[in-house]
This record gives structure tokens, sequence and C-alpha cells, in this order.
């Protein structure tokens, strides 16, 4: 009686089946890189953004309240506290500034936005402004800016500060920021659910290689619905390294602009349409989802 002995796969089946798994891998590489090249190319693809007003104002006639509020480690928060008028539970916009800058450098944008109708919050992160104080142990010490991640606790901050805020809603929470804000506003999408949009202008480019601890704080692809702006070439393309790793992502590269870049940006009316377009399709109407910032959302 002879056993059955298992059959050895011949050298010729061996290289044919790895030439289909080269194949097939190949195929994998290639439609990734056109499914990237998809999102660059629609992201800078020019849309009609007319439909929606920018009602500037200015900055002294935004009636705004002083508050301060205290961060999990003891920083105490300075910010700046705006209401629109004969609104009823509107959401909020929290607006997070560069580093070394502070909360003055969003006075252009708070009159646009509390006249769309949102509630403001604009802090002075840790180190900066007037947030260079903690209370610990029962003593006041200065505070100065020193680790990226820890201005993640002063986003905790503003939110549980705006949930004992009833005039608003602070279940709909939108964040702004630009540079290390916009680093701040990407990674709050995916760390708090009250965040339900964010526009980051000119953030930290993401590598494999350099991974930045702040950026690195959250996993792939759990940041969403983040709108990317950016003025110059080369900060658009750091911005995409965040764009491919998010839900939802939204983005516009300033064509007529490449000169301006972070904050400066909001001398023009183009990215403030985006923001604005961006934040009307999920604050307002969430039942509404949409792929690219725009003013037609």
């Amino acid at each position: 009686m002879k056993l059955a002995l298992p059959r050895r796969l011949a050298p010729t089946r061996l290289a044919g089946r790895t030439k289909v798994a080269a194949l097939a891998l190949t195929g994998i590489v290639v439609a990734g890189s056109l499914a990237l090249g998809v999102l660059f190319f629609l992201s800078i693809w020019p849309f009609s953004s007319d439909a929606i007003q920018v009602e500037r104002g200015s900055i002294t006639g935004a009636s705004s309240n002083s508050v301060t509020y205290q961060t999990d480690d003891g920083v105490r928060i300075a910010a700046s506290w705006y209401l629109p008028k004969d609104s009823k539970s509107p959401p909020v916009v929290i607006l997070l500034h560069e580093q070394d800058g502070t909360r003055a450098q969003w006075d252009p944008l708070v009159p646009v936005l509390v006249n769309a109708g949102y509630a403001v919050l604009a802090p002075d992160l840790r180190g900066f402004g007037e947030s260079t104080t903690a209370i610990r142990d029962g003593k006041e010490e200065t505070v100065q800016f020193a680790n990226r991640p820890d201005a993640i606790l002063d986003v905790s901050a503003a939110l549980k500060w705006l949930k004992g805020q009833r005039e608003v809603d602070s279940g709909r929470v939108g964040v702004i920021g630009a540079r290390l804000g916009g680093d701040l506003a990407y990674v709050a999408t995916g760390l708090f659910p009250e965040v339900k949009a964010a526009v980051a202008i000119t953030t930290t480019p993401y590598t494999n290689e350099n991974r930045d601890p702040l950026i690195g704080s959250i996993g792939d692809y759990v940041a969403h619905d983040v709108c990317f702006i950016a003025g110059g070439r080369k900060q658009w393309e750091d911005v995409v390294t965040l764009g491919v790793r998010t839900v939802h992502p939204g983005g516009r590269r300033i064509l007529d602009h490449p000169d301006l870049d972070g904050v400066a940006l909001l001398a023009v009316d183009e990215p403030i349409r985006h923001m604005l377009g961006w934040f009307d399709a999920r604050l307002r109407r969430d039942e509404q989802q949409t792929n690219w910032c725009s003013a037609n959302a």
C-alpha cells in the first residue's frame, strides 16, 4: 500500500504565483498613488465662492467678555468670549493662534464669525499673551511654552468651560487654528467628540521618519472633517501629508496669494469664505456631508 504524499508546488507554478502577487501589489501601489493624486488635484481645483459675503466689521464693535478657566495641570487660560446677537443656542468656534502669537491675531476674523451667527472663544494658549501663570500646590508660578502636546490640555479646558455656557450649543463646536493652532485643530477632531469640524491653516507636515509629538498623539485616519488651508505651494505640500490621513477632508491652496500664509491669509476674503462654507455644512446642517470645503457645500 502506497502512502499519499503531499503534492509539492512545481517551480513554474511558484513563479507564476509570485508574478501574480507582484502584479497585485503593484496594482495596489498604483491605485493608492492615483487616489492621492486625485485628492491633491481636487483640493486645488477652483470653485465659486461668491455665494457667501464676508461681513468683516471691526473688533472694536464686537461685544466681548474677558474670561478665565484652568487646565487640568493648573494653567490659568485667559480668553475673549463673543456672542452673536439674537441667536438662540448658536454653535461655537474656538480660535487657536500661532506659536509666539496671541488671541489678538484673530481680530480680523472674530467680527466675521459673530456676524455669521457663531459664538467665538479666543484664548491665549499657555505661555503666550495673558496665559502665563499656573496655580499648583496652592502657589502661583510663571508658565512658559515648553511642549507642543501640553497645549492639548488648553483645548480640553476650553471645551469643559463651554459646557457651562447655557446660551450656546456646546455640542456643536468648530476649531480654527494656524500653524501650532492648526495642528491643535487637526488633533482636536480626533480627541474630542464635541468638535464636529476644524479648519487647519499651515500645518506641520507628517512623515514616518520624523513624527511630530503633537501630530502623532492620535492614530492615523482618526482626525475627521478638517478643512486644510495654505498659501504657497510648499506649505500646501506639507498640508497634504495630513489631508490623506483625515476622514472627510477638505482643502484649498490659495492660488492667488502665494506670499501669504498662516493668519496673514485673513487679509483676503477667499480663505474666509472657505471657512464659513465648511462650518455652515457641518455645524448648521449636520445631516449633510460634503468632501471639500466650499461656500456651496
